[in-house]
């Protein structure tokens, strides 16, 4: 992935009510699979990390059934999926890695 593209904002943004707007980050395989490093997502107010994912998963299929095997980091801070986020949260989503020397 040489370019990443313009981040966008996930088609199923919210049409009504409160919503929140999350910076997500992305990487190795799910970067890959988005085709980006960084996207932004319109969110229902009182979303959580897995939720966020969840609508990420949406847009992406090939996403989908994974946000059990990711971490999460809300503003730099590894954080559990049911943390509820805010509005301008930075939400990093980090997948498995495995490997060695």
């Amino acid at each position: 992935m040489s370019g990443s593209p313009a981040p966008q904002v996930a088609r199923n943004a919210t049409a009504a009510g409160a919503s929140i707007r999350v910076s997500l980050l992305l990487f190795a395989s799910v970067a890959e699979a988005t085709g980006a490093r960084r996207r932004e997502v319109r969110a229902p107010e009182g979303s959580t990390a897995r939720g966020v994912f969840e609508l990420l998963a949406a847009d992406v299929p090939a996403l989908a059934g994974r946000a059990d095997h990711v971490s999460y980091a809300r503003n730099q801070q590894f954080v559990p999926p049911d943390t509820v986020l805010a509005d301008g949260d930075e939400l990093a989503v980090i997948p498995p890695v495995s490997g060695g020397a």
